[in-house]
């Protein structure tokens, strides 16, 4: 094994330049559906929980509020996701519009592209390990 030192021996630095190989993948498989992986996400996401408040939202995808609003705002603005108050509360709730659904119908095969194409490049035993790997840093309470 190499001894590895300065920025090659930085964890981070490895998870960001793989995480950026794996977005660009990604992204060029649901360009035909007009959506980039973070869209899907966060489509995928609020179809899994409607009526989500922006906090909640945060916490899944793991973003700061700000990020988060500017990613929401192109989804509001092409009509796939709409944005209520909750009911004697100050905090907005998302759903998926109509068009938000069939966007991300049209889009979930091209998502399951990429995912086959990854698994088949990467290996499917270990791209399930990456993905849990990845799943556990998230789970470390001291970061």
């Amino acid at each position: 094994m190499t001894n590895l030192t300065g920025y090659d021996a930085c964890h981070c630095l490895a998870l960001r330049r793989g995480s950026r190989h794996i977005t660009r993948l990604y992204d060029t498989s649901l360009a035909r559906a007009g959506v980039t992986i973070s869209q899907f996400s966060i489509l995928s996401v609020i179809d899994r929980h409607p009526d989500i408040r922006v906090s909640e939202l945060g916490t899944i995808m793991v973003m700061e509020r700000t990020t988060l609003l500017r990613n929401l705002k192109p989804l509001q603005t092409e009509g796939w996701i709409s944005s209520t108050k909750a009911e004697g509360e100050r905090a907005h709730v998302f759903k998926l519009t109509p068009a938000g659904k069939q966007r991300l119908e049209q889009a979930a095969p091209l998502w399951r592209e990429a995912q086959a194409s990854f698994e088949a490049a990467f290996g499917a035993e270990r791209a399930a390990r990456l993905r849990s790997d990845n799943l556990a840093v998230g789970a470390i309470d001291r970061l």
